[in-house]
């Protein structure tokens, strides 16, 4: 009874598709010779005969039929076009404080302030993607050229600088880590452009960096002083002995123009210090670095019994980390509020200046960028020294578990795992150029364990170029590596959409708490499966 059963439902289907496919094909004959008829052609008169009217009736329903079924095609074929256009992966391909600014210009309300601000939005895509800061940076040097009269009206007629000046100027500036603020030795030896280059996670790396340090005439006693304390004819000197001898060592870009803010009496930043300064704010609590002995935090967990429900102990997790970065979020914001405030005694004699809260911040998180970026780098060494980058088919796999290495608890914040995996890209994309392997360019995911929660931070992240690669070379890891793709330097993330996928298909516990989608969390157990299952499903 049940083979007759279906046997007739099938027959049926098939009876009304045959069916179907004759009136699709019927309702093409028909109306071939009316799409040129307007809709006015067909009009319904009360003294037409009954055949007329059903035969205009037919007609008008067979050309509400095929407008239907053309307006569904052509729906089906944009909506395939705008999927496979998704399908193909994420990039970012401008900065979002440049376009802001672009319609600010557009109403006539530009100022020194929002410049600054589009800036350093602009600078802080410098480390991943460089080919977009070194697209909009002329854009934004004419800006401050055009600007510039109004930026020096706080100076006296002199030019020279007052306690209250907020100029914006274009200067000299140097593509290594903190220069400013730091030692000329330790700003090189944290620089990643330079890590990469040297390969400073090796002894041999460490040499060479001795060497070239001897090459430029620089001893290691002037080079470990502090940038304020250097010898201005040194200092002086640095931009003809850079240019001189760092090309030698693949860093000729290292000298270039940069974005110089005065904030009065206190001193200068650079557009690149503010970006390593608000991220350093916003990345990390500052209890990891310790330098907070706010403990509350962890009397929290020492409630936690080990009893407790799982999902209870994963969600108190969550919310304090939430908390921690909206905290993080509103430091980040008060330490871009520079502006000054004067206090006047006596307005025919002197004013007492008071620095802003917000150069306070930026200072106090240039501090905790030095830590971070010694961290990264001792990190970095570890995962390299110890061979934890596995070398897979499609992609490198990097996974950080308990033990492997000290600061495993800071790792656990996406912006500090993106770092890390940066770093880590960066350094064997050069490894493997020099020895001119064909897998050069594989991607990396780095999964960071989160031991209360017993859940992995896993990161995807796409292969990119160096920095200051030609396009002959470029062209030639493209072809080594089967792509096209051989006129921009940062390809395509694949991976935002292979893990949103897999998170509906492969029945693991994922958890996507993230504006991007190459940014997941997942289960311990599950990790292993779904990497397999990433490896497979061809989306890499």
């Amino acid at each position: 009874m049940e083979d007759e059963e279906d046997d007739e439902s099938s027959s049926e289907e098939e009876e009304d598709d045959d069916e179907e496919n004759e009136d699709d094909n019927e309702l093409d004959a028909e109306t071939e010779d009316d799409d040129d008829d307007d809709e006015e052609d067909i009009i319904f008169n009360s003294q037409d005969s009954e055949n007329t009217t059903n035969r205009k009736r037919k007609r008008y329903e067979n050309r509400i039929k095929k407008r239907r079924k053309q307006a569904k095609h052509e729906k089906s074929k944009h909506e395939n076009t705008v999927q496979n256009y998704y399908n193909q992966g994420t990039t970012i391909i401008t900065a979002n404080s440049t376009t802001i600014y672009a319609l600010l210009a557009a109403i006539g309300e530009t100022s020194i302030e929002y410049l600054w601000l589009a800036i350093i939005g602009t600078s802080s895509l410098d480390n991943d993607y460089p080919d977009i800061y070194d697209k909009l940076q002329p854009l934004l040097k004419d800006e401050v050229l055009r600007l510039k009269p109004s930026s020096n009206s706080v100076s006296n007629n002199n030019g020279e600088k007052t306690a209250d000046s907020t100029s914006l100027t274009i200067e000299l500036d140097y593509h290594l880590f903190l220069l400013r603020h730091w030692t000329l030795y330790d700003s090189f030896f944290y620089s990643s452009q330079v890590n990469a280059k040297l390969n400073l996670w090796t002894e041999e790396g460490k040499k060479k960096l001795h060497k070239m340090f001897a090459t430029m005439g620089v001893s290691l006693a002037m080079a470990q002083q502090k940038w304020l304390y250097m010898d201005v004819r040194v200092k002086k000197q640095l931009p003809f002995i850079f240019s001189r001898y760092l090309p030698k060592y693949g860093l000729e870009s290292i000298v270039r123009e940069g974005f110089i803010r005065t904030f009065g009496y206190s001193g200068q930043l650079s557009a690149m210090e503010c970006v390593e300064s608000l991220t350093a704010l916003f990345e990390v609590d500052k209890r990891l670095l310790g330098d907070d002995n706010d403990d509350s935090e962890n009397d929290r967990n020492g409630d936690v019994s080990d009893d407790e429900d799982e999902r209870a102990r994963i969600q108190e997790k969550i919310e304090r980390r939430e908390k921690s970065w909206v905290k993080n979020f509103w430091l980040s914001w008060d330490a871009l509020n520079t502006q000054t405030t004067t206090m006047n005694t006596n307005k025919t004699i002197s004013s007492n200046f008071k620095r802003s809260k917000g150069f306070d911040l930026l200072l106090q998180g240039l501090d905790h960028a030095k830590v971070i970026q010694q961290i990264i780098f001792r990190t970095g060494t570890s995962v390299l020294d110890r061979k934890l980058v596995t070398n897979l088919r499609l992609y490198r796999l990097c996974v950080l578990d308990d033990g492997s290495i000290p600061d495993l608890d800071i790792f656990n914040n996406p912006l500090m795992l993106n770092k890390l995996g940066s770093w880590l890209m960066e350094n064997i994309t050069e490894l493997y150029i020099m020895d001119n392997s064909k897998s050069s360019l594989k991607p990396l995911v780095i999964a960071s364990l989160d031991v209360a929660s017993d859940t992995y931070l896993v990161i995807g992240l796409a292969p990119k170029y160096p920095r200051g690669m030609d396009q002959s070379t470029r062209s030639r890891l493209a072809s080594t590596n089967n792509t096209n793709d051989t006129t921009v330097t940062t390809r395509l993330n694949t991976f935002s959409v292979a893990f949103q996928q897999l998170a509906n298909t492969s029945g693991a516990k994922i958890r996507i708490d993230s504006f991007d989608s190459s940014v997941i969390e997942i289960r311990k157990n599950d990790l292993p499966p779904f990497l397999e299952k990433l490896t497979l499903s061809g989306l890499i």
